[in-house]
């Protein structure tokens, strides 16, 4: 019998509870199946046929690390999931001008980089925006992400200057409004095809939508309009992935690319009855595709 692994972090060595509901789906199909935590010192990964990225939610932090290891795992002859070339390319948030350039619409995003830095108040003024968000172009969870405020220019630039003296690359987003009001769907696909979706909203007065700053969700299924745009997200990747979530905004009837989540998102098995057997099975598939 072939055995598999589903990649954690330290702190969550027990799994999430959407890790724990596929492992007890894949425990129930007689599938040899294991929690393990991606930086384990001594383990035997060769031991593993293939290994699922789930909740390594600490890679960002030690980006050179997990990448080490995720070659280490091809070095093994441990098949990885998703793909190492996908989860590289999806690490760095670069790739969102890349899909913006396929026809994608994404929120407007601007790199910036130490080597030329940008007076933030001119960047806001010639684009007309009246806010925006930062972020690192390696971040996940909202880390170190912020919201310039109105009408501060100097504040801003100060802010700007000392984060890009912290942080390599960042990407400069324009706020959307309407992520408090309209809320941002977060839609689910196994092997290509949607599963589930559920629509978060921050809490008063943030603008993160993630839990651990107080924003909420619901289960909800996305309106035709929507789920058609995400589904040309899905097909601009150009790779069936085994796993991914299109995080977007409604503006004007137009799906706005916040994020394609390919490397350890919440893949919130727990607000769709059939999603846990989804992931199961769409797993059990890549499995039985394996070569022996």
């Amino acid at each position: 019998m072939r055995k598999i692994a589903l990649a954690t972090s330290h702190e969550f060595s027990d799994l999430t509870r959407d890790d724990r509901l596929v492992l007890n789906k894949l425990l129930y199909c007689g599938v040899d199946v294991e929690p393990v935590v991606w930086d384990s010192k001594d383990m035997a990964w060769n031991q593993f046929d293939a290994l699922f990225i789930r909740s390594c939610w600490d890679y960002h932090l030690r980006y050179d690390d997990f990448f080490r290891w995720i070659d280490l795992m091809s070095s093994e002859g441990v098949v990885v999931f998703n793909n190492p070339d996908i989860l590289r390319w999806n690490s760095k948030k670069n790739y969102l001008l890349e899909l913006g350039e396929k026809g994608i619409p994404i929120v407007p995003t601007v790199l910036a980089n130490k080597e030329s830095p940008s007076q933030l108040q001119s960047l806001l003024q010639e684009r007309d925006w009246k806010q925006a968000v930062i972020k690192p172009v390696v971040s996940a969870n909202a880390y170190a992400t912020w919201l310039t405020a109105p009408a501060r220019p100097r504040e801003n630039q100060e802010k700007l200057t000392a984060f890009l003296n912290q942080h390599t690359q960042i990407i400069v987003q324009k706020y959307i409004p309407e992520i408090s009001s309209n809320g941002e769907w977060a839609m689910i696909y196994f092997d290509g095809e949607f599963s589930h979706s559920v629509l978060r909203k921050p809490a008063d007065g943030d603008f993160r939508v993630q839990e651990d700053f107080g924003g909420t969700l619901v289960g909800k299924r996305p309106p035709k309009h929507l789920l058609e745009q995400a589904d040309r997200v899905i097909e601009a990747i150009g790779h069936t992935c085994l796993y991914a979530r299109v995080d977007g905004i409604e503006v004007d009837q137009k799906l706005l690319l916040m994020e394609l989540e390919l490397i350890e998102p919440s893949l919130y098995l727990d607000q769709h009855p059939k999603a846990p057997t989804r992931f199961a099975e769409a797993i059990i598939t890549r499995m039985n595709d394996l070569p022996f």
